[in-house]
């Protein structure tokens, strides 16, 4: 007995439960079939007059079972089947149109700007006071006063417009280096402005357009302060000075020029014999020495006709002259 109430209770839970999920199924979408199927089901227990006993709330419980899933086709239905759900489903889930971007106006690209190259620093001739109305101009520069390690250069005026003629050479001055105040014998190379005078040597002329002069035995250039011919060339060797043909000077002598130093007027004790010649290796006396191949450029290239004159100071003070 107590089995059939269980039994029973049962029935009449799951009945409940069936009859529920129809309610709401019902309720939410409306269906004809549906609809008439419960109007008769109603009317056949309104007949009966009895309460539906444990076979009918079985049936009743069967039948609604195997109808949920019937119910639940008959709510899936319209919402698969409506357009509108359909379209609202993929308006939901489409990701809206990335903008475009926008057109723009490409970016002219900015003008480079010009590099406008600095002017050639000027040569160290236009550097100099005053060198009058030479055409072609030798420099020779030291790096301070008591050194007699120098460097020569070489310039010419040509339509007006400087120019350097050969690559500047090393030079050789005076063991003591330069003096703005030299005497006769003190070893020193004096500084200033001076022009060329008379050029020669032991070995041929080879082919300079100024006057070359070759020494012989009696060629002196005086060097006594006391003498009425100092610092000039005199062809009497009895007088004291330089034997421009003794072998002592072949090398130095080969070739030479001579610088206009203390000549107009010949000041006593000022300093004699200051030349342009053939570097030997060491410093001079007072002289300017450069090596021979060079020399003989400079004597070639020197023309008389355009005053050719060499400045000669220490370089931190040449732009004086």
């Amino acid at each position: 007995m107590g089995r059939g109430f269980a039994r029973y209770f049962s029935c009449v839970a799951a009945f409940a439960c069936a009859a529920s999920v129809a309610a709401c199924t019902n309720s939410r979408t409306p269906n004809s079939a549906t609809a008439t199927t419960s109007s008769a089901a109603n009317d056949s227990a309104a007949d009966s007059g009895s309460a539906p006993g444990v076979s009918d709330l079985a049936g009743s419980s069967a039948a609604a079972t195997v109808g949920a899933p019937a119910a639940s086709a008959v709510v899936s239905a319209p919402v698969s089947a409506s357009p509108s759900a359909s379209t609202q489903a993929l308006a939901a889930t489409a990701k809206p149109p990335s903008p475009k971007a926008s057109p723009t106006a490409s970016a002219k690209p900015k003008p480079s700007a010009t590099v406008v190259p600095a002017p050639p620093a000027p040569l160290l001739v236009e550097q100099l006071a005053n060198v009058g109305d030479a055409q072609q101009v030798v420099i020779v520069t030291s790096t301070g006063w008591g050194t007699s390690q120098a460097t020569l250069q070489t310039f010419e005026k040509d339509a007006g417009k400087w120019r350097a003629v050969y690559p500047a050479t090393p030079a050789l001055i005076g063991r003591g280096g330069f003096s703005a105040n030299r005497t006769e014998g003190d070893g020193t190379t004096p500084t200033g402005k001076y022009g060329f005078g008379t050029m020669f040597g032991q070995q041929p002329n080879p082919g300079v357009a100024f006057p070359y002069r070759r020494p012989d035995a009696q060629s002196v250039w005086v060097g006594d302060s006391a003498s009425a011919f100092y610092n000039t060339w005199q062809e009497n060797a009895a007088l004291v000075g330089e034997h421009l043909a003794s072998a002592s000077f072949a090398r130095p002598y080969a070739y030479a020029a001579v610088i206009n130093f203390n000549v107009s007027p010949v000041v006593p004790h000022k300093g004699s014999a200051i030349f342009l010649h053939v570097s030997t290796g060491s410093a001079t006396a007072g002289c300017v020495s450069i090596a021979q191949s060079s020399l003989l450029q400079v004597l070639r290239w020197l023309d008389p006709a355009k005053a050719p004159v060499i400045v000669m100071a220490p370089s931190s003070v040449v732009r004086q002259y």
